[in-house]
């Protein structure tokens, strides 16, 4: 989902394409029943529960399963569910994996933290060149994962011996893992009361410092000693990742570079404001045309001043645009700026401009203080 209201947008879709056809029992909201439609009877379910597009629903057998998933796909013709059943007793839902006891006679049902088959495994490594925080930070997380997901203590076990094997081949040390794990777990098993302070709490001030290493470290015990408990301090990782100083790719060369806005100086001083969508070099030798049909302003320039001349290397880009409408908004504004007349073009604008449309070098000369709209 790119947009970030794409998660919003489709949560409200889903809700209403789905709870019209809901009716809850008023005791428990787990039990429900989908009223019919057309064909389809009325489906009535065990557990019925939904986040956005993701849902999980208890049926009594798999063919009952079958008819309800075609019953979804029959309200709405773009939207198409899909559907995965429970196999070896176990069912992943979002970063969940749902559990059953085959030797209860409750159905009692366990969760464990899910990973896809493509999980890597591949985490910050130890010896990446960050603020000490961001690694705690790692191992804080996946700790408090699993211990909110994890719905017993074996599960748990289990979950913390799969994220220490993990960090240890991400460099991490397993004594430093087990500390910290320690007392995050101390932390969550203690019962103290927090202490609660009388009068208003006091304003957090965070001073962001940028991380340089060792360096930084002594920074910040330094201000720490001087200031003590008046501000909090962070560091950002502002440093530049090495693909932002190197470019994978060859520079394009000038001749072949396209969807832009250009100038053209000739040796006189005048100058041509155009853009184009073809390679530039391409466009240039259009302009460099002084006779027959389809002479350009610039080509007509050089016909009627043979002194003149014009160089590729006196063709010079002022900027990109891939659509054509913008680039043509571009050009207009570019022609505008330059317009002090010396301009060769025969047009102002290539399109019409209502906000930043001023009057051309010509009508300023005439006193106008309005645009004469062409």
């Amino acid at each position: 989902m790119g947009s970030p209201l794409a998660p919003i947008l489709a949560d409200i879709f889903m809700n209403h394409l789905l709870e019209k056809k809901i009716e809850r029992e008023e005791h428990n909201y787990l039990n429900i029943t989908f009223l019919g439609y057309g064909g389809f009877a009325s489906f009535k379910l065990k557990v019925f529960v939904r986040y956005v597009d993701d849902t999980l629903a208890v049926f009594n057998s798999e063919e009952e399963a079958d008819r309800f998933l075609e019953y979804l796909n029959g309200l709405h013709p773009s939207i198409k569910f899909t559907c995965d059943k429970e196999a070896f007793e176990k069912l992943p839902l979002l970063d969940l994996l749902l559990i059953k006891d085959p030797y209860s006679s409750d159905e009692n049902i366990s969760i464990t933290v899910y990973r896809k088959p493509t999980h890597s495994g591949v985490f910050t490594h130890y010896t990446s060149f960050i603020p000490f925080q961001f690694k705690l930070g790692l191992i804080r997380t996946l700790f408090d994962r699993a211990y909110k997901i994890c719905s017993t203590w074996s599960l748990f076990h289990l979950e913390m011996e799969n994220i220490v094997r993990m960090l240890s081949l991400n460099g991490y040390n397993k004594n430093f893992i087990y500390s910290v794990i320690e007392k995050e777990l101390n932390k969550r098993l203690c019962n103290e009361p927090k202490l609660v302070t009388e009068g208003p709490d006091r304003k957090k001030v965070y001073i962001k410092l940028p991380y340089i290493g060792d360096m930084s470290m002594k920074v910040k015990g330094s201000i720490k000693r001087v200031l003590p408990g008046q501000f909090n301090l962070i560091f950002s990782n502002s440093y530049s990742k090495l693909n932002q100083k190197f470019g994978f790719k060859d520079r394009q060369p000038k001749h072949l570079k396209h969807d832009l806005v250009y100038e053209i100086t000739c040796s006189c001083g005048r100058r041509y404001i155009g853009e184009t969508c073809r390679a530039l070099k391409t466009r240039f030798d259009e302009h460099m045309k002084t006779s027959g049909s389809g002479m350009t302003e610039v080509g007509k320039h050089l016909s009627s001043s043979p002194t003149c001349k014009i160089t590729f290397e006196q063709c010079k880009v002022l900027t990109f645009e891939s659509d054509m409408y913008r680039r043509k908004i571009k050009e207009s504004l570019f022609i505008q700026q330059f317009d002090d007349g010396s301009l060769i073009n025969d047009k102002m604008a290539s399109v019409p401009l209502f906000l930043f449309n001023l009057p051309t070098h010509q009508d300023q000369l005439k006193g106008r203080i309005f645009p004469s709209y062409r």
